[in-house]
């Protein structure tokens, strides 16, 4: 009985390792997979011809990502996970009432690392620097920070993870701010009073859906004192084709889909360089508005290109970071208004590497 159960023992692990090592020469199976990892060679010739002492821990890591039928092996045990424990992943939390977070937020949600005095101040030096730079060219400028979602909605947070309530990055930047006369926009409270009357976070994903960018675009051009068309002219109609960044995580085999609003911007902008996803690093566009906008802007800004577009005569959204170093753009582009807005997960992001700023903040 013991030789069987040992057979049986040896067999429930054999099997599946063979399955799924054999698999990878199945026609399909590789784009099931999930690569990004080469396949690690046995051999170095650097500087000569040797065996690779590291081939070992690169294969585990090759094959690790890249064995077939990853995508669905990693789906289903997610759903086992979801369903059964309500847990996510690594990178997602499982809330309340369909909602997911991501991970990277839970230390600031928590405030189990945050930023330093020093950071803090560098960050504010930073902005310092981007506005007397833009107002000294005659651009007006604003920094807008999109809150985190569990910040909107922490009520659908596990109640196992505790709200930090005090001393939070975000506020210490905006008293920072305060004192050096920088103008921002904080968009916690407007959002959270709206969200009593629309869902403006998608529950599948990290960012605001089309309606929590309309909302906070239209803060922002409020604070600019710039006129901007209403959008409800713009035929707003309720769709459900959104999928999740969150879920991607979370599901990678499966598309699920999040509600959304769709605008129709058809005629009101049109793309002046080569435009392939709201992700590239650099996007202009000419609309019918009035004015020239520069945005130094992250993936929260995703949803409101459209929105800013069609608001002004001339856009440009630029994502590299850190945004003061690349502020020779105002020289070239000449705006009327310049925007910086980062994520409340990415403030570390804005500390710049240039020398001007420690001589304009001294």
């Amino acid at each position: 009985m013991k030789k069987i159960m040992l057979i049986i023992y040896c067999a429930l692990f054999l099997v599946p390792c063979a399955f799924f090592s054999l698999g990878m020469l199945i026609p399909g199976a590789a784009e099931a997979a999930e690569g990004g990892v080469e396949m690690p060679s046995l051999l170095t010739d650097t500087p000569v011809i040797t065996i690779n002492s590291d081939f070992g821990d690169e294969f585990e890591e090759y094959f690790s990502k890249s064995f077939a039928y990853r995508n669905k092996v990693v789906d289903v045990f997610a759903a086992l996970k979801a369903e059964v424990f309500s847990e996510g992943n690594e990178q997602v939390i499982m809330g309340q009432d369909d909602f997911l977070f991501f991970a990277d937020t839970l230390p600031d949600y928590t405030g189990s690392n945050l930023m330093t005095d020093e950071e803090v101040n560098a960050v504010a030096d930073a902005l310092l620097y981007m506005y007397e730079y833009s107002t000294e060219r005659g651009a007006d400028f604003l920094f807008v920070c999109a809150p985190n979602k569990n910040s909107i909605y922490p009520e659908m947070m596990p109640s196992r993870y505790i709200m930090n309530t005090e001393n939070r990055d975000l506020d210490r930047l905006a008293e920072a701010l305060n004192e050096r006369g920088v103008p921002y926009i904080d968009l916690r409270d407007i959002l959270s009073a709206a969200k009593s009357e629309h869902l403006i976070y998608h529950k599948r994903d990290t960012h605001w859906n089309n309606e929590g960018a309309r909302i906070a675009f239209e803060a922002m051009a409020d604070k600019l004192s710039s006129d901007i068309p209403n959008f409800d002219l713009y035929n707003p109609t309720p769709v459900r084709n959104h999928v999740g960044d969150l879920d991607t995580l979370l599901f990678p085999d499966r598309e699920v889909y999040d509600d959304n609003v769709s605008y129709d911007f058809k005629g009101k902008y049109i793309y002046t360089t080569a435009y392939s996803t709201p992700m590239d690093l650099r996007i202009a566009a000419r609309g019918g508005g009035v004015g020239k906008l520069l945005m130094f802007r992250d993936s929260f800004a995703n949803a409101m290109i459209p929105f800013a577009a069609s608001s002004f005569s001339e856009v440009r959204f630029e994502r590299a970071t850190p945004y003061c170093d690349n502020m020779s753009l105002v020289d070239s582009f000449s705006p009327d208004y310049v925007i910086a807005m980062i994520a409340e997960r990415n403030l570390r992001n804005l500390i710049g590497n240039n020398d001007e700023i420690a001589d304009t903040t001294d």
